[in-house]
């Protein structure tokens, strides 16, 4: 964990240092590189106005200003919604999103394989003209997430991938069709390649 911490990993030639806490176990899956893009993408932000999570992931790291939307966790700024028919009551510049919209309809009973499309739409449909949707999400967990990166899709402006390269989680970036069937869990626990996708309005 201590070697993690003094690693730094690359993005398009940006380099990041990996989260390394307890939490979660970031030291040994994917949230030490998902922690740092997300969170690196507000700090350059300057300020939370405008923005809203979805999924509570960042305030179990960091003190966050900006509100919530989060199903099943309870937090002091977070709406308990489903993210289908939620409706903020502002319209967002800025949605951010740390490996939770994979579970949209494939971790429900019953699964509904549609949603996961459908969850993107409404976040797209939530936002202020010129607005950004960037959200991270593991390859090889939900077959929808596949179907959906394989597709063109008219707003999606960016999609970056990112590969576990060593059991000591070492990360490095791939090019999409690289990582496409990578597989959650094998080798390495977890992730083994994430996406990080952005769509704008």
């Amino acid at each position: 964990m201590a070697m993690l911490a003094e690693r730094r990993f690359l993005l398009d030639d940006q380099s990041y240092a990996y989260h390394v806490a307890h939490g979660n176990r970031t030291w040994d899956n994917e949230r030490a590189v998902e922690i740092p893009v997300v969170w690196g993408e507000l700090q350059r932000r300057g300020h939370s106005d405008g923005v809203l999570e979805v999924g509570n992931v960042l305030g179990h790291y960091f003190d966050i200003n900006h509100p919530v939307l989060d199903l099943y966790e309870h937090h002091p700024v977070a709406w308990n919604e489903d993210v289908v028919s939620f409706q903020p009551p502002f319209a967002p510049e800025l949605v951010i999103s740390i490996s939770t919209l994979e579970h949209v309809g494939h971790s429900e009973k019953p699964p509904d394989p549609t949603k996961f499309r459908r969850a993107l739409d409404a976040i797209l449909g939530w936002l202020a003209p010129g607005g950004r949707l960037l959200f991270t999400v593991p390859l090889g967990y939900n077959p929808a997430v596949r179907e959906y990166l394989d597709s063109p899709h008219t707003e999606r402006t960016a999609v970056r991938c990112l590969r576990r390269a060593t059991l000591d989680n070492l990360w490095e970036q791939a090019d999409y069709d690289e990582v496409r069937e990578f597989r959650y869990d094998r080798p390495f626990p977890c992730a083994n390649a994430i996406a990080i996708v952005e769509l704008t309005r």
